[in-house]
């Protein structure tokens, strides 16, 4: 554990930051392909929130704020609000759409109370983490269910919202729990911090991955 937190985590949290970049860069040479619609662009606003939370984090760091945990609220917010809308004009039944608006009106309540009421806007927000990541894979199985129903889907790797459901049900399903145990463990020991962190970069850098295949396939 010592050897991977002082050699190896370093260098995972470079890559782990500047990953999303490669989704970005496809993205960019995406654009100039035809047939783009809707999907395509929020997938990619999607990717250009993370750059931006990215770029903003690494910028106030740079200019000596000792925290900045608040653009994990921000930038969970706005992730949970595209998601959603991906999953929004996805779905043509009316009882999963107003679902989806319920949803979403409820999440930006538990963002608000957790910013300003609970764990507050300079401590992790485990509660929204938490809350937003199993709304998001309910849609996600929602997604599966329609797709099994529908009978015109033949090939489901060519399907950009079935690919983005299997990307989030292992991404949130995963860092569910490291973002539930951070205060906690940071309470304890920064190197147990580490380890949350450490879990959460490794699939962020399979998810960025995965949405440059996803960005492609909304294309055709």
């Amino acid at each position: 554990m010592e050897f991977f937190l002082r050699q190896i985590y370093p260098g995972l949290i470079e890559v782990g930051t500047s990953w999303v970049l490669v989704p970005f860069i496809a993205g960019l040479f995406l654009i100039r392909k035809p047939h783009k619609g809707k999907l395509f662009w929020l997938l990619f606003l999607l990717v250009v929130a993370a750059v931006l939370s990215e770029g903003i984090g690494q910028l106030v760091v740079y200019l000596g704020t000792k925290n900045n945990i608040w653009l994990v609220h921000v930038y969970t917010l706005f992730e949970f609000l595209i998601i959603a809308a991906i999953f929004y004009y996805s779905f043509r039944r009316p009882v999963f759409r107003k679902g989806i608006i319920l949803a979403a009106i409820v999440f930006i309540s538990i963002c608000l109370i957790d910013a300003f009421v609970l764990e507050g806007i300079t401590q992790m927000n485990s509660l929204t983490k938490v809350s937003g990541n199993a709304m998001l894979m309910l849609m996600s199985i929602l997604y599966f269910y329609k797709v099994a129903n529908d009978l015109t889907v033949t090939y489901l790797d060519q399907d950009p919202i079935f690919l983005l459901s299997c990307s989030l049900l292992i991404l949130k399903a995963g860092t569910t729990m490291s973002y539930a145990m951070f205060n906690q463990a940071l309470a304890a020991s920064y190197d147990a911090a580490r380890i949350c962190i450490a879990i959460i970069l490794v699939l962020n850098i399979l998810y960025y991955t995965a949405l440059i295949f996803i960005l492609r396939r909304a294309t055709t």
